[in-house]
């Protein structure tokens, strides 16, 4: 009986390492890709002032234009721009890590009137909203052919907002928080949920992917497999 066992976990075993080996051919085990992004959501928790902010256009849309008498501000965003790296582990499973840099321009001019705790202020310029995100992923392959893959993805991560002074308020006081430093530099949580994705290729791989986060609502891309 004890031979009959072993015998079974050799072929087992055996069986399971021939099934991997021919996955791997079949999946390669590492990726690297380029993609670019439409109407990225971003900077939606924001702790450069108050804490959590609320969706706003700034966080929205590729465009928005904010006019109050004769104060604007108007912000346009360039889209988001990704690079990435994932391991398999299977043709199901895999994980790796991404960098996105997003681009919003800001022309703004905007008067602040004084109040008992802050002076007047106007900012009157031009300037840039740079986000750089680094984010990790898990992503889920349910369906995988040859030339074809429809799969499904997390990005968790954090990202750094760089803004020029040239758009940014002044040291502000409240009367609850005390002192807010208008910072040139802030971190903030990052998020991007890859609701679906369709790859076509063996090597050389192109994808499109619908979502919701920091790289794009849709996102199309290009993918090197070895």
């Amino acid at each position: 009986m004890k031979k009959l066992i072993i015998v079974f976990v050799c072929v087992f075993m055996l069986s399971t390492l021939n099934a991997q080996d021919g996955e791997t051919k079949l999946f390669p085990k590492h990726e690297i890709g380029f993609s670019v992004g439409a109407f990225p959501i971003i900077g939606i928790m924001d702790f450069s002032n108050t804490g959590l902010s609320a969706f706003n256009g700034d966080q929205l849309g590729h465009s928005y234009n904010i006019k109050e008498d004769d104060n604007y501000e108007k912000v346009y965003n360039i889209g988001s721009y990704t690079f990435n790296y994932n391991y398999h582990f299977n043709s199901k499973h895999s994980v790796g890590g991404s960098f996105s840099w997003v681009g919003k321009h800001v022309d703004k001019y905007w008067i602040y009137a004084p109040s008992i705790l802050n002076s007047a202020d106007t900012i009157n310029g031009s300037g840039w909203k740079h986000y750089f995100t680094l984010q990790g992923n898990y992503r889920n392959t349910y369906y995988h052919q040859k030339k074809i893959s429809l799969y499904f993805g997390i990005h968790l991560g954090i990202t750094l907002c760089a803004r020029d002074k040239a758009i940014l308020h002044k040291e502000t006081w409240d009367a609850f928080l005390g002192s807010e430093s208008n910072a040139k530099y802030y971190f903030a949580p990052a998020m991007h949920l890859n609701a679906f994705g369709i790859e076509t290729g063996e090597k050389y791989v192109f994808n499109l992917e619908l979502g919701f986060g920091t790289q794009g609502i849709a996102k199309a891309g290009f993918k090197y497999k070895f």
